[in-house]
């Protein structure tokens, strides 16, 4: 069990890495592509290029993780996430810039699966849940600390984040070489299971599992995608030091602080969910009826940003999100793994992190074209959409009682 929690940690740090990287951008991204020409809806496409390499690659790797083991895939993508940063950092047109997110979403598309898949392996059912909650409270930490380093790098360059992300990730990735043992023994005769399809999943009882998590990355990457955006066009903020009200005052900062404040705010929301919240939920009221609850907190969230009236307000109603979504998550992940044969753990997480992509890819693009048209409408969209998914959830939690009543 000790070796368990070793291996549990190097996994845990992967993932923190990997958030860290995508949050250590968010602050100084929109400014950077900015420069390079970018409008709103490229900035919408050029971060859903990376999720549609993940949508292609994720099964791939997590079928492949399945067949030679999940450290492979977990180091190749942890290896080619950092590669990737590299690309960012030496961009001098934007077309590099669409570079580093496909050649990032392909590499790293494994890592999701992988980890998941070794979870999956090392617990029983009713630990799941609460040791995936680790791997989303891990995430949530590299959501604090990344805006919070973006913030302090940008000072000097805003190309730092870029290397500082790049030279983490590689030297991680040959600790974890040296470190991380394998899961599960691989034996190249084995016989492969049937593979699963992308659409294999609608077709089955855990259909509402995938298209919510579809949903979340959805509402996720359409807040990340449209925030800055919204800051520069409700108030004026922009890279340079503007007036911004806090508390009935106004405070003379710049945009990339305020994204690497707000960020870092619902990073600590997150981990407090996931770390201390989410399995008292699990316990006393199942993760069904977890993931109902985080999407009513994430759609009231959605709503209270339009009437947010400064700074203060905004960052709690933000990080309202992080805990609606931080509960929604981990027990989606769980779910899908109970009900998953041992075989085909590494395929089927791989299928829902194409789910998870597809969320990805539309979230951004959405948020920038509707931000064109109305400053407020990405997040009316995004609040009512968390709606209508709890509502689904409601329905379909009957009908199983309905079913099993019967």
């Amino acid at each position: 069990m000790e070796s368990d929690w070793r291996q549990l940690a190097i996994l845990v740090m992967g993932m923190f890495l990997l958030n860290l990287g995508f949050s250590i951008i968010m602050p100084v991204l929109p400014y950077y592509s900015q420069n390079m020409g970018a409008s709103a809806f490229d900035l919408g496409l050029l971060m859903a290029s990376y999720s549609v390499m993940q949508l292609i690659s994720a099964p791939i790797l997590g079928e492949l993780s399945d067949r030679i083991g999940r450290k492979p895939v977990f180091l190749i993508g942890l290896f080619g996430y950092g590669a990737s940063f590299l690309i960012y950092g030496f961009a001098t047109g934007l077309w590099m810039l669409f570079a580093a997110r496909i050649a990032g979403g392909i590499l790293s598309g494994g890592m999701y699966p992988a980890s998941l898949a070794y979870i999956a392996d090392m617990t029983n059912h009713r630990d799941r849940g609460k040791i995936m909650g680790l791997l989303g409270a891990s995430s949530a930490l590299g959501m604090i600390f990344g805006p919070s380093v973006s913030g302090i790098l940008s000072v000097w360059s805003l190309t730092a984040p870029f290397f500082v992300t790049a030279a983490v990730s590689l030297v991680f990735g040959v600790i974890g070489y040296f470190v991380l043992q394998e899961s599960r023994a691989v034996d190249a005769h084995r016989i492969r299971p049937e593979k699963v399809s992308i659409i294999a999943p609608l077709r089955s009882p855990m259909w509402i599992l995938f298209l919510l998590a579809a949903l979340i990355t959805f509402l996720i990457s359409g807040f990340q995608g449209s925030f800055a955006f919204y800051m520069m066009g409700r108030f004026g903020v922009t890279e340079v030091p503007s007036a911004m009200p806090v508390l009935g005052r106004l405070v003379i900062l710049t945009g990339p602080t305020i994204m690497a404040t707000l960020f870092t705010v619902m990073g600590v929301a997150g981990v407090a969910c996931q770390g201390m919240l989410l399995g008292t939920s699990i316990e006393h009221i199942g993760e069904r009826k977890t993931v109902i609850v985080g999407l009513i907190v994430t759609a009231a969230s959605f709503f209270l940003i339009i009437v947010a009236p400064e700074l203060v307000s905004l960052m709690i109603f933000s990080s309202g999100i992080a805990v609606g979504t931080g509960l929604v998550v981990p027990c989606l992940n769980s779910l899908v793994s109970k009900r998953t044969g041992e075989e085909q753990q590494g395929a089927v997480l791989g299928v829902l992190g194409s789910y998870n992509s597809i969320g990805r890819i539309a979230g951004p693009p959405m948020g920038g074209l509707s931000y064109d048209i109305s400053t407020v409408l990405p997040y009316v969209i995004m609040g009512s959409l968390s709606v209508l998914g709890a509502f689904t959830a409601i329905w379909t939690a009957l009908r199983i009682r309905a079913r099993k009543g019967g």
